[in-house]
């Protein structure tokens, strides 16, 4: 039987296919979805209102989120060239992610606690591995200074749009929240097909 790394790597054309997806699944999802969502407001609302419980499209949403949490593993499982920490950050963003999407908020109005704390970790831990993706003295697809820097401006998109939504002044949550992710989903997917090309 082929190893996950193997099989990938007789694979190119589907890996490439799954980087594209981990691009842009999401923000597509969202998209699609609040065309039908009447009175879905896409800049101050956040992805958690459409997959709240008294949402019309909650399960489209759900099973994108957690397809995303699948990527992610899939990732993780195909290269060998992310440091041991970076890998470790990863599959707890994807465990957190599918968490976020199975203990969704009641409403658009009532969040559930253990929604928020999950989503807050997904997105913290997502912002965090590209500064561990590189072993110490190692040339990885990113040097340590390019993901450290990528870190630090997920953590501050992330920071900025997350006191808003803890301080109920939600205008702007929704926007920064798209920017956020549409950045680490090409960020995810960029990293994924060039690691592979690199090592096979």
């Amino acid at each position: 039987m082929l190893s996950a790394i193997e099989y990938f790597k007789s694979k190119k054309l589907l890996v490439g296919l799954l980087a594209a997806l981990a691009s842009f699944q999401l923000p597509i999802t969202w998209v699609v979805c609040a065309y039908y969502f009447p009175g879905y407001d896409s800049i101050a609302q956040s992805l958690s209102e459409l997959s709240a419980n008294d949402s019309p499209v909650k399960w489209v949403v759900r099973s994108s989120i957690m397809f995303q949490a699948v990527l992610i593993t899939m990732m993780t499982l195909t290269l060998t060239s992310i440091a041991r920490v970076g890998k470790i950050l990863l599959m707890l963003a994807a465990l957190f992610m599918l968490v976020s999407a199975l203990v969704s908020s009641p409403s658009q109005t009532v969040y559930s606690p253990a929604h928020r704390v999950a989503s807050f970790l997904a997105f913290a831990l997502g912002c965090l591995w590209p500064a561990f993706s590189t072993r110490r003295g190692e040339n990885g697809t990113v040097s340590r200074s390019t993901g450290i820097l990528v870190s630090l401006g997920f953590l501050a998109l992330t920071l900025v749009g997350w006191s808003f939504w803890a301080f109920a002044s939600q205008t702007y949550f929704g926007i920064l929240q798209r920017i956020n992710i549409l950045g680490q989903s090409m960020f995810f997917g960029w990293f994924w097909w060039n690691s592979f090309k690199k090592l096979y």
